[in-house]
């Protein structure tokens, strides 16, 4: 995987739930639920670094819970403390219960 330590990746984690968090609390999407968490499953890998991480999300509604689809495109990149949310473009797209966020190079 990348070259530092799973501290980093544990703190990058952190940082991406709170990002989609904010971002589904928008009056938009309010109404699908409350934003639980990621559980990432698939790490598609480029030259033995990650590129693509695929998942499930899932939020808290009026119908209980519900598993959308997660997908977390990276740059390239060596290192969990070089990836940074701020200018990550993030899309959330309720019809088909999916999230996607694409970060941006630091």
């Amino acid at each position: 995987m990348f070259s530092d330590d799973q501290a980093a990746e544990h703190q990058f984690w952190i940082d991406l739930h709170v990002r989609v968090c904010c971002e589904m609390e928008r009056p938009i999407f309010r109404r699908f639920g409350r934003f639980e968490g990621l559980i990432p499953k698939r790490y598609y890998l480029l030259d033995g670094v990650p590129r693509r991480i695929t998942g499930v999300a899932w939020t808290m509604g009026a119908r209980g819970s519900e598993n959308w689809k997660f997908s977390l495109i990276l740059p390239f990149s060596t290192s969990w403390s070089d990836l940074s949310l701020v200018e990550a473009n993030v899309v959330i797209t309720p019809e088909k219960k999916e999230i996607e966020v694409e970060l941006g190079q630091q």
